[in-house]
């Protein structure tokens, strides 16, 4: 009975599965498409001038990104036509879009729907206009740092204050033993030091005998540092380097009416092409500005002082914008701010839209594109600013004034690059920047450089290419 009773649960088991397999063999079909809604390719249809090119986009399904070439300025981005490779079933929510930019604009983000039944996926599609590429490339920079571990040794007290560049050389203002000297930019490159001394004879007097110093049209400009109101001030004009100095201006700080204490903490130099310009020393104190008129170079005049922001404090600079007659002024700790040549305010930036501590603020145009720079000081062993020479491109607007008040109300104010020449908190940081820009055999932007230097910092040139159109 045992053996028949399990035969018997065996067969009926061998049934049961067979029934399972056979159902499962014959199970119907879901009634249910599967609706899928893949982008599997996409084309703008009406690319062009004319409308009759076509162009493919690449789509990154992880992303859910599609990325068209760049298309002519000339295409109707008011009414891009898509077609579209889709998922059996799906379609697109639009087959045309409006991709209208402003003229300032690159590019724009848009959103595409695939539908398909109740369901959708998105993906944002990029287009871009093909524009000649502007403005320098930054990604591509060559830094030749004579900051930090390779700090140029002048730099290493307070000894040197000051230094300038005009693409051809550096000027090192300094008391240390090797005294004011030129240092060849190509000398420079190469990891050459080649000092080039200036001659001194009859350079004398003031609190210091030089403590400031620029560059100009191949000339070399050092001023004294006058201490008090008895000390002179004097400014020194090279006609070249092998030059013996001429004395260009001297007056003691009191015989300049309605003048402060102390001048020669800080110089701004601004002579155009022809010799013609002015020169800025900020008082110590920051009670005035000492203007001084320039022509033909070295003919100087007109001693005439100016009402000051207080917070511009003992670092301090007005740099003249290209040809115009817009200046940055720019101190310790007073926003950036656009002036006349008699420092009178037009327009600030927000504190809070620039480095803390940012002087030495100049703008310029390269490339088509307009940028600002300036360097952060690090005044006083509490100081929590980094030395830092920064970059921003400021290229919105048509002039200065606008380009200031457009970056000030924009989202994003992140330098374009920086550098960060180091150094602790001392009292006389003195940040200097300048900038040259290499031109072609036609007269074209062809290389930019930039510079900067910091006391106990050292100083750093950074050689900039132009921007390149590297891709579609």
């Amino acid at each position: 009975m045992y053996k028949i009773k399990n035969i018997g649960l065996a067969a009926i088991a061998m049934m049961m599965a067979t029934a399972f397999v056979s159902c499962g063999d014959n199970y119907p079909d879901s009634m249910d498409a599967p609706y899928d809604t893949d982008l599997l390719g996409i084309k703008i249809m009406n690319a062009g001038e004319k409308g009759d090119q076509v162009v493919e986009g690449r789509i990154d399904e992880d992303k859910k990104e599609v990325n068209f070439p760049k298309l002519d300025t000339l295409t109707n981005f008011a009414a891009l036509r898509l077609e579209a490779k889709l998922s059996d079933g799906a379609q697109l929510d639009k087959t045309e879009i409006d991709c209208k930019m402003t003229p300032d604009d690159e590019q724009k983000k848009l959103t595409i729907r695939v539908l398909n039944h109740n369901r959708y996926k998105d993906y944002f599609m990029f287009v871009r206009k093909r524009i000649p590429p502007i403005g320098a490339d930054f990604k591509d920079a060559k830094v030749y740092s004579f900051a930090g571990d390779n700090r140029y040794e002048d730099f290493k007290t307070l000894y040197t204050r000051c230094a300038d560049f005009d693409g051809q050389h550096v000027l090192v203002v300094t008391r240390t033993d090797n005294k004011p000297h030129l240092l060849k930019v190509d000398d420079l490159k190469a990891g050459n030091i080649n000092r080039i001394p200036l001659d001194l004879t009859d350079v004398s007097g003031g609190t210091f005998p030089y403590n400031m110093g620029a560059l100009a049209n191949g000339h070399i400009y050092m001023a004294t540092l006058a201490g008090g109101k008895p000390s002179p001030l004097k400014i020194y004009y090279w006609e070249t380097p092998t030059s013996k100095p001429e004395v260009i201006f001297s007056s003691t700080v009191q015989d300049i009416p309605e003048s402060g204490k102390r001048y020669g903490d800080n110089m701004s130099l601004n002579i155009d092409k022809n010799g013609d310009g002015h020169i800025f020393f900020g008082e110590n104190t920051a009670q005035n500005i000492l203007r001084l008129t320039v022509s033909n170079h070295k003919t100087v005049s007109e001693p005439t002082i100016l009402s000051a922001d207080p917070k511009m404090k003992v670092a301090m600079n007005i740099y003249r914008y290209e040809n115009t007659g817009d200046y940055l002024y720019s101190g310790l700790a007073m926003p950036i701010t656009l002036s006349g040549n008699a420092a009178e305010k037009k327009f600030s930036l927000s504190a809070e839209h620039q480095p803390a501590e940012a002087v030495a603020a100049r703008a310029f145009m390269f490339n088509n594109k307009r940028y600002l720079i300036t360097c952060s000081a690090g005044f006083g062993s509490a100081s929590k600013a980094t030395p830092t020479l920064y970059v921003f491109d400021i290229s919105k607007g048509n002039n200065l004034a606008e380009a200031l008040e457009r970056f000030d109300a924009a989202s994003e104010h992140e330098p374009v690059y920086s550098f960060i020449l180091g150094g602790a908190g001392n009292g006389a940081p003195s940040p200097c920047t300048n900038f040259y820009i290499e031109r072609d055999a036609q007269g074209k932007d062809a290389k930019l450089y930039l510079f900067a230097s910091r006391g106990e910092s050292g100083f750093v040139i950074v050689e900039v290419p132009m921007a390149q159109d590297k891709d579609d």
